[in-house]
């Protein structure tokens, strides 16, 4: 007979099979701006589910007096966009991806209208710039493409790429009086000057800036042509040779400032570097400083009355500054009532608290899940999204801390949940290495860009894999501790480190065969996706082929009870550390279509245990998430979803993963 008796609990949680937790990250800082009429037009990025939006902003009284939502259709979904500029017409224009379309705003009307697609149908307008008579000339990615639009049509401009081997038209900047353009492009920089009238082109970039990746900035103002490079500033003087050509001679090279800079009045330029608000006298070539900190990433300057305004992105959102340059007199306030749009979630991992952190695409932000407490809204996140980081690339619970892997520059950032955010800069992988290498023989690593891969050891290091800044192949490994400086090394030349794992006193790290974005081709010719270890006790480097025909990548690794297990393509390795030469190769389904989509080469899969479930490996991959027998390799799909992305689970056991900006939970039984 069974016992009979009263049961007391003090909390139960219960859950479905699957759960929709909803969004998990907001946005609401602009990635655009122009002005037009006494108002700011800011464009705010959605995801692929939520349609982005302009925001008009009275910039006297600094109030939102409207919000658009920018149309598309579902064959040409728009996401958001990073140009917009106003025509002489007084008519509004922004240029989105990744649709490359490009729409105009008539101020006072309450409509966005659908241009098409710019001429080639790419996937970005990078950047907008008015000419005469209401035309409006822009640049493309990924074909390097120069266009205007006028009277209803666009045009090529010139030859297609506008400069050979371009992938970006980055920035564009316009002389209306001479007709010339000026165009920045990537991802091997270069600077032209293109004659509107007779076709001609020069090339301005100064020889020193040859290996950067791309000329990030344009502006013609006061008679000069600001080019912004990496954080820095270059003012030039264009003058014109005697046999009718124009070359650039350098006023002032100006470190370490922030990409947008204010139209010149009263022979002064106005910028934000190293925190602080500076002027340029363009007659003196003198820089300026103030004292005062804007506190926002600024995306658009204009002038009113005399007193400079910028518009722009703070970590408690948008913001808008103005400073009276007579008085001195400025003020930085938060813009009420700009949209609040979803952010689409880029990387998610288990915190060291027990809950699940999501990082934002593109525009940023972390979300905070707790496991099964409720979920009361799906259109809102549980918990406020915490800003000031950019966009996350990877996550690692390690010795009770959170760190975070963020792009650009690959940065390593520590988190303590019990201390106050925002997390500490520990590590910045865009500054090591130098732009002129790329690993060849006797040269180090090329500065570092995406961190998708973290690792951590047991003496408290943690180990960061990356993909390195554009136009680059070899990414690195960077071994960073606690009263370090920390270090970033070349493993395998001309191949990226896309996953990692601590195994049997090493690190193995995964490589991928695509590069930095604008490489050509975009994987390395001949190259095949291998395994390498590093031993933190020695230094020293070990590649591992893998036994596998010509495989991409290998995008993820863990320890299994004390074994290396991996994915590459539909392939699952496995190997002893003690013996990681005896690489076995288990085929569990068809390789992703890796020429389809070469972002699958980076980050296409993850596996990772499970303390509840001490027979089995989980993981994802092509839209699948399933469970590998530890004994058999036998695989169980578990579930099958279009979009689904990246794993992670709870103390509880359960696994989660994301569908573009919405966290999704599914238990196991």
């Amino acid at each position: 007979m069974a016992d009979v008796g009263t049961a007391y609990w003090d909390e139960v949680l219960i859950t479905k099979d699957v759960t929709d937790l909803g969004v998990q990250i907001e946005s609401s800082v602009p990635n655009a701006t122009t002005f037009a009429g006494g108002s700011a037009y800011a464009l705010f990025t959605g995801t692929a589910d939520a349609n982005p939006q302009l925001a008009v902003i009275d910039v006297a009284t600094e109030k939102v007096t409207r919000k658009i939502t920018i149309p598309d259709s579902a064959d040409t979904p728009t996401v958001g966009g990073w140009a917009a500029a106003t025509a002489t017409d007084g008519s509004v224009y922004l240029g989105t991806y990744p649709n490359s379309k490009l729409y105009r705003h008539v101020p006072g009307t309450s409509t966005v209208t659908d241009l098409g697609r710019a001429e080639g149908g790419y996937s970005f307008i990078w950047d907008l710039e008015p000419g005469a008579g209401g035309k409006v000339y822009g640049g493309t990615y990924n074909d390097g493409r120069y266009f205007k639009y006028d009277n209803g049509a666009f045009t090529t401009i010139g030859s297609v790429p506008i400069v050979t081997g371009a992938q970006y038209v980055r920035s564009i900047a316009h002389d209306p009086a001479a007709n010339a353009t000026y165009l920045g492009t990537g991802t091997n920089a270069a600077l032209v000057r293109f004659d509107n009238v007779t076709g001609r082109v020069d090339s301005l970039l100064p020889a020193a800036y040859a290996h950067n990746s791309m000329v990030g900035g344009l502006t013609w103002t006061g008679g000069r042509l600001f080019a912004w490079i990496d954080r820095t500033l270059l003012v030039l003087r264009v003058v014109r040779n005697a046999d009718g050509s124009y070359a650039a001679t350098t006023d002032a090279t100006i470190n370490d400032v922030d990409l947008h800079h204010s139209p010149a009045r009263d022979g002064k330029v106005w910028f934000v570097k190293d925190g602080l608000l500076h002027s340029y006298d363009v007659a003196t070539a003198s820089v300026q400083a103030t004292s005062v900190r804007p506190g926002l990433d600024v995306t658009g300057y204009t002038w009113a009355d005399g007193t400079l305004v910028g518009l722009g992105a703070a970590s408690d959102g948008t913001r808008i500054f103005k400073y009276d340059t007579a008085s001195g007199a400025w003020s930085s306030r938060v813009v009420a009532g700009t949209p609040v749009l979803p952010a689409a979630i880029n990387a998610l991992g288990a915190g060291p608290d027990g809950r699940v952190y999501t990082g934002g695409y593109l525009t940023g932000g972390t979300g905070i899940y707790d496991p099964l407490r409720g979920d009361g809204d799906d259109v809102r996140p549980d918990t406020k999204t915490l800003n000031g980081l950019s966009q996350t690339d990877s996550l690692l619970a390690h010795n009770g801390l959170l760190y975070i892997g963020a792009y650009p520059s690959a940065k390593l950032y520590s988190y303590d949940p019990t201390g106050p955010w925002p997390p500490t800069l520990r590590y910045t992988g865009g500054a090591a290495g130098d732009k002129a290498d790329d690993c060849e023989p006797g040269n180090g690593p090329p500065p570092q860009d995406r961190p998708y891969a973290l690792a951590g050891g047991p003496d408290g290091t943690v180990y960061m894999g990356t993909v390195p800044k554009y136009g680059k192949r070899s990414g690195a490994l960077t071994i960073w501790k606690e009263g370090t400086a920390g270090r970033t090394i070349c493993v395998v030349p001309n191949q990226s480190v896309v996953s990692l794992a601590y195994a049997g006193g090493k690190v193995f790290g995964g490589t991928s065969t695509r590069g930095a974005l604008g490489v050509d081709p975009v994987y390395a010719p001949g190259a095949s996706a291998t395994l390498f270890s590093f031993d933190p006790a020695t230094g020293a480097v070990r590649p591992y082929p893998l036994p596998l025909t010509a495989p991409k990548a290998v995008t993820a690794l863990t320890e299994v009870d004390g074994k290396l297990w991996g994915l590459a393509g539909g392939s699952l390795l496995t190997l002893d550390p003690a013996r990681p030469e005896a690489i076995t190769a288990t085929r569990l389904f068809p390789d992703p279509d890796y020429d389809a989509k070469s972002s699958l080469a980076w980050r296409d899969g993850e596996l990772l245990t499970v303390a509840q479930d001490p027979g089995h490996v989980y993981g994802t991959a092509g839209d699948q998430i399933f469970k590998i027998d530890k004994s058999t390799k036998a695989l169980t799909v578990l579930l099958t979803v279009s979009g689904a992305e990246g794993l992670t689970a709870d103390g509880f056991g359960n696994l989660y993963y994301k569908i573009n900006e919405r966290l999704y939970r599914l238990a196991i039984h």
